[in-house]
């Protein structure tokens, strides 16, 4: 019993001790230089696994800087090598043109009757004045039952609305009340662009005039044309300026009118003695004339009416003898 248990000891101190020797052996290669304890192979091998995780770092950090970055705008080919283009301006960036002002033409017609034609004539004329605006017309008008004036005011087109409201204050009854705008702004912005064209035309042919006119011919054929474009600018500017009157000053045509008790008109004209006689001559004397034409026209039924008067008695003795 004894030596069995002391030969297991043996045996297990024999085992531990070379397990021991064996640890130290491989320590030292693991430690220290691997390419002494490993043949050239191994060395290769491991060499060539370095780059291997390293190229497998850079790939890893690259993919991060890349998630992290945002992503360029592809550059278009530059097709010869040559400078790049510009980059595109995005259009949100750009500011918007300003809108443009409508151009409103106002126009009123507008019938009233009032108590008294002239002294709502005198108010509507200082209304008028009050407002920046004046009377540019006014037709005063009797009739057997009626008085009227027919008044134009002029005014400017931010008054308009409210000289007509003061208007209507002396009106004892309303006939009728009419308002129209027209929207002039297409012309307007239109006559505005070729205005600013046909300048720019103009301009360059006075510069060939004084620059490249080397003949006689050459001066005047640019003079020529430089005439039909200023005419055309002319007529362009006149437009303009009646367009942009119309637009500024806004148009109340104002009837008043006032009734009044029947009553027969006068005979403002009465014919003398001596012109109607001076009448009488001259309508005897279109009747005569009417006569003698008349008969001119009938000339050729007086010829054979003369011809039958003149063989009448010849023409009798041919009927009694068929008679009988």
């Amino acid at each position: 019993m004894k030596q069995s248990i002391f030969c297991f000891v043996t045996v297990f101190a024999l085992l531990f001790a070379a397990a021991c020797q064996n640890a130290e052996k491989t320590a030292p290669a693991d430690l220290d230089s691997p390419q002494a304890y490993f043949p050239e192979e191994t060395t290769v091998s491991a060499n060539q696994a370095a780059p291997s995780d390293e190229a497998d770092f850079q790939s890893k950090a690259a993919d991060i800087e890349t998630e992290e970055e945002p992503p360029a705008p592809p550059q278009q080919p530059n097709g010869g090598g040559g400078q790049p283009k510009p980059p595109i301006k995005n259009p949100k960036s750009e500011v918007p043109n300003p809108p443009i002002a409508r151009q409103i033409i106002k126009t009123a017609e507008y019938r009233i009757q009032v108590e008294n034609v002239d002294k709502s004539s005198r108010h509507a004329n200082e209304l008028a004045t009050k407002h920046g605006g004046f009377v540019s017309a006014s037709e005063l008008s009797n009739t057997s039952y009626e008085t009227s004036n027919r008044i134009t005011i002029r005014v400017p087109a931010a008054n308009f609305d409210v000289l007509l409201n003061d208007l209507g204050t002396d009106a004892l009854h309303t006939v009728f009340k009419r308002i129209s705008s027209q929207d002039v702004t297409e012309e307007y912005v239109d006559i505005t662009t070729r205005l600013k064209t046909k300048k720019e035309v103009r301009d360059r042919y006075v510069e060939i005039l004084r620059t490249r006119a080397k003949s006689v011919k050459d001066v005047l054929d640019a003079e020529e044309q430089i005439r039909i474009i200023q005419e055309e600018i002319e007529a362009k500017e006149g437009r303009l300026r009646y367009l942009k009157d119309q637009v500024g000053m806004s148009t109340i045509n104002l009837e008043l009118f006032q009734t009044i008790e029947y009553r027969p008109e006068p005979n403002a004209f009465h014919e003398s003695f001596w012109s109607k006689m001076v009448g009488g001559l001259k309508n005897g004397w279109e009747l005569l004339q009417g006569i003698v034409i008349f008969f001119v026209n009938i000339w050729p039924l007086l010829i054979i009416g003369g011809l039958l008067w003149w063989k009448r008695r010849w023409v009798w003795s041919k009927i009694r003898r068929k008679q009988v």
